[in-house]
C-alpha cells in the first residue's frame, strides 16, 4: 500500500503542482479534501482549495514542484519538495518583480482509499519574500 500511495502523490506533483491540471486534481483527490496550508490558511472541498491554488498561480504562474525526497508509513506519505517559479503577480503585498524564486516545503498527505484526503503543507515563505525583496535580509 505505501508504494502505491507514494505513486499517488507523484500523480498529484506532475498532474497538479506541475501541469496545473484541475480535472486530475479532482480525480485524485476525495471531494471533501483539506488542505492546511500553514500561511495561507486552511482550505475545505474541492473548490475552495482551487480557490486558494488560483491565489498562488495568479503570483506564480510557472511554478514547478520537484520531489527530492518521499518516505510513506500507513496512510501517510511525506516529501521535500523543491518549488520554483517568477514572481509575476502580487504576493504578500509584494507587486511584481518578474524575478525567478526558488524555495523549499515540506508536505504531507493522508490517503483515503486510493484517494487523497487531506494535506499539510509548510512551505518557506521567508526566503520567497526576501528574494522578491519583500524582507530585507536578516
Amino acid at each position: 500500500m505505501s508504494e502505491a500511495n507514494k505513486e499517488l502523490v507523484r500523480r498529484f506533483v506532475k498532474e497538479w503542482l506541475n501541469d496545473h491540471d484541475a480535472h486530475a486534481f479532482r480525480r485524485i483527490c476525495t471531494h471533501d479534501y483539506v488542505a492546511h496550508w500553514g500561511a495561507l490558511g486552511d482550505a475545505h472541498g474541492l473548490d475552495e482549495v482551487e480557490r486558494m491554488e488560483r491565489l498562488v498561480l495568479d503570483a506564480f504562474p510557472d511554478l514547478q514542484a520537484e520531489t527530492e525526497w518521499m518516505i510513506a508509513d500507513g496512510d501517510l506519505v511525506v516529501q521535500r519538495t523543491r518549488m520554483t517559479a517568477t514572481h509575476r503577480g502580487s504576493w504578500f503585498g509584494v507587486e511584481p518583480t518578474h524575478k525567478p524564486v526558488e524555495w523549499t516545503a515540506i508536505e504531507a498527505y493522508r490517503i483515503e482509499g486510493d484517494k487523497i484526503a487531506e494535506q499539510w503543507l509548510s512551505e518557506d515563505w521567508t526566503r520567497v519574500l526576501r528574494q522578491i525583496d519583500g524582507l530585507p535580509a536578516p
